[in-house]
């Protein structure tokens, strides 16, 4: 009895440490990110690059074109593709279908 219980310890327990639970079954990929609070309330979007910074972006804007930095002259089409970024389809794995049923 003792050298099943060995077995399980030694060979089963592992395979399960592989993922951790809260990683869940999905492939890594990009996660679902539900839309910000601020779209729903209407302030202009910045960039990234920015940090949130108005001000800077304010002075910016006050530039012309040819003298603003390249993310900021192209910020709706970077905005554009960090919405649909091109992904890649996740081959499945035989692991996972394995264990669905016991999560």
């Amino acid at each position: 009895m003792s050298s099943i219980a060995l077995v399980f310890i030694l060979v089963i327990v592992p395979s399960y440490c592989q993922r951790p639970s809260f990683a869940g079954n999905r492939p890594i990929g990009y996660p679902v990110i539900e839309s910000g609070f601020e779209d729903d309330l209407g302030f202009e979007t910045l960039p990234a690059q920015l940090n949130g910074n108005s001000e800077y972006a304010k002075q910016l804007d006050s530039l012309p074109v040819e003298n603003q930095p390249f993310f900021y002259v192209n910020k709706e089409h970077v905005a554009a593709y960090l919405k649909n970024p091109q992904v890649y389809p996740q081959r499945p794995s035989g692991y996972n279908e394995n264990f669905r049923g016991l999560q």
